[in-house]
């Protein structure tokens, strides 16, 4: 990308990161913010992987800017990498092979960036970047919660704003690079397979893994035929913004067997809780507001994984999680800042026609 508009991916140290997501977001491929302090000097660079890593730990979106500059400075990679305006095209590529860049500031003589420029602009992308992976959707609950809605109509097929979920997010996993879709099914399984057929539609090949008892998500993937490369596991009942370019990018550059997507979830404490050591209160917090990040039903694995799947019977995706953590290989969490919604309740699928 070429002739940015630097003031557009301005922020202040003060801004609120829920402010620094929107402007990274309105960033595109470029992927990042620059934050400036009070008198108008560069001070770091915000990507999408500092976000998340703010997020692991424990900052949430009412955090600011400075925050998040004083966890990079923490980091391998504390300050920007930049490049002058009249360095040559031999130079800028050099600077990407050499950090895996996705994004590089251009500055002039002072240090002040006067453009970005993104991996695309010297064709040249990370090994992580733009890779393919299979999908697997699991569209076999009854969805008994959204009753009398899913009597005659698998949940997953249930309609937002004219087009049923789950076409929503096969668009989108094939929109991010999925060159294969197996949909797992249980629960009115011939409605789902009548209207995708064998994906035709979708330029994708679409197969089908039917349960005729429910094996858990786990027990499911024992079945799948393609184990080849990065797999996405996709709850067919959640709608979600999550770039799952940046989702996969982020397994693969981690080497991990598992990455769980995990989603912010907070809960104010009606009371105020008591702080104590050996019964002398020591500080009353009024009302806290506690934040957790929870298990948002999404992730990818590595082929490793299918080795240690049970051949029968029930088995869940905390069962996965559970015995590669036992074998000590690595289980990575990518948090997800984007809109998700689990529309398990008549009250999440009001919501969804508004938010997607």
């Amino acid at each position: 990308m070429k002739n940015t508009h630097i003031d557009e991916l301005k922020v202040s140290l003060d801004a609120n990161l829920s402010d620094v997501v929107r402007c990274i977001q309105a960033s595109g491929s470029l992927g990042c913010a620059l934050i400036y302090d009070d008198a108008g000097r560069f001070v770091n660079v915000v990507t999408d992987g500092d976000i998340r890593r703010a997020f692991l730990e424990g900052k949430q979106l009412d955090a600011t800017a400075r925050d998040v500059h004083q966890i990079k400075l923490k980091t391998a990679r504390p300050t920007a990498v930049t490049a002058r305006i009249d360095s040559t095209r031999a130079e800028r590529t050099e600077l990407f092979r050499r950090h895996s860049l996705r994004q590089l500031i251009l500055v002039d003589r002072l240090g002040a960036p006067v453009d970005v420029i993104d991996h695309q602009s010297i064709n040249s992308s990370p090994a992580y970047v733009n890779q393919r992976f299979t999908a697997v959707v699991m569209a076999g609950g009854y969805g008994m919660r959204l009753r009398p809605l899913t009597e005659t109509t698998p949940k997953p097929m249930l309609c937002v704003n004219g087009r049923p979920m789950l076409e929503i997010s096969i668009e989108k996993l094939v929109n991010h690079g999925a060159n294969r879709i197996f949909i797992s099914t249980h629960y009115l399984h011939d409605k789902i397979v009548d209207y995708f057929g064998a994906g035709e539609r979708f330029g994708v090949p679409i197969d089908y893994i039917h349960e005729e008892e429910p094996l858990g998500t786990g027990g499911a993937l024992s079945r799948l035929s393609c184990r080849d490369n990065a797999t996405l596991v996709f709850n067919g009942d959640i709608l979600t913004n999550l770039d799952i370019g940046m989702f996969l990018a982020y397994h693969l550059r981690t080497e991990s067997a598992m990455t769980i997507a995990a989603t912010q979830y907070s809960f104010q404490v009606p009371f105020g809780v008591v702080s104590t050591a050996q019964a002398q209160v020591l500080h009353i917090d009024e009302k806290p507001k506690l934040g957790f990040l929870v298990n948002s039903g999404i992730y990818f694995l590595s082929p490793r994984v299918f080795a240690t799947l049970p051949k029968d019977g029930p088995y869940h995706m905390t069962d996965v999680a559970h015995e590669l953590i036992r074998r000590n290989v690595r289980v990575s969490c990518f948090p997800i800042f984007e809109h998700w919604l689990d529309v398990g309740r008549p009250s999440d699928y009001d919501l969804a026609a508004k938010l997607f």
